[in-house]
């Protein structure tokens, strides 16, 4: 049951009946507890919530109920990644009811709210720190491995400086020979938690990281699925090797001719696999 301690973010202008406050908190509940995968204070007055997308349209409902309610509450919603953001946004003298919204967010979800800037660089400053050029920069957003960035008031794109530790697993893990429909699997739903809010409303807000992976998605699963991939290839590739180098010292000089002999060591005829 909601108590009157439970409402401390609730407004006292708000013009709801005073029956139907503890109905439109438990709302709020329902969607935090079912939806609410991380949050971030982006300034004093502006708190960001990562959804669940699939929670969309009923945070979108409620958003726009309470808007009406208690028209000081600005709600702002963006997508990217796999999740759903909404920024929540009131004028500094709301500043203690968007304190105890987050504080009840925590509480009830165990996702604390981070404070501080995100700090933005620009594309040739992300392309330098993680060794890669601009081709390939725009190419991992295209694939959807990185998030599309804000801009500047300037237009430039503004990537989160957490962009360079993303680009530089996604190399790692090309270099131990997963493809990027494999590392795709990796980053998402877990250690690349990350999407966008306008940066040009809001230079301090950007993509963050999260660590929840799938047991099924976790690196050592993904790594062990690998190293079996890569023990047959290599066990394939000694076969190749053992033939070609008795192909090289039986003197074979035309393939047309090794396949009239019969102890020629080529395989001509391809055995069942």
């Amino acid at each position: 049951m909601t108590t009157t301690e439970d409402q401390t973010w609730v407004p006292q202008a708000c013009i709801l009946p005073t029956a139907e406050r503890p109905l439109r908190l438990a709302e709020f509940d329902d969607l935090v507890t079912a939806a609410l995968r991380g949050q971030r204070r982006l300034t004093a007055t502006t708190l960001r919530w990562e959804l669940d997308p699939a929670a969309e349209a009923t945070a979108r409902d409620l958003a726009g109920r309470e808007s009406n309610c208690c028209s000081f509450f600005s709600f702002t919603f963006s997508s990217g990644n796999g999740l759903l953001g909404l920024v929540i946004e009131v004028p500094a003298a709301h500043v203690a009811i968007l304190d105890a919204l987050a504080a009840r967010a925590a509480t009830m979800t165990g996702r604390p709210e981070h404070r501080g800037p995100v700090f933005h660089l620009r594309t040739g400053r992300v392309a330098a720190a993680a060794g890669v050029n601009l081709q390939t920069l725009r190419y991992y957003e295209r694939r959807g491995l990185i998030a599309e960035p804000g801009r500047s008031l300037g237009g430039h794109r503004l990537y989160p400086s957490e962009t360079v530790t993303v680009l530089k697993v996604i190399k790692a893990a090309q270099r131990l020979g997963f493809s990027l429909d494999e590392i795709a699997g990796l980053l998402t739903p877990g250690n690349h938690r990350h999407d966008r809010s306008d940066a040009r409303a809001r230079p301090d807000a950007g993509l963050h990281l999260q660590v929840e992976p799938h047991p099924d998605e976790s690196l050592r699963h993904r790594a062990q699925e690998k190293l079996a991939e890569v023990e047959t290839k290599i066990a394939d590739l000694q076969v190749i090797a053992s033939t070609l180098r008795a192909a090289v010292a039986a003197g074979c000089d035309d393939l047309a001719a090794c396949a009239e002999q019969p102890d020629c060591p080529i395989p001509f005829a391809a055995s069942a696999r």
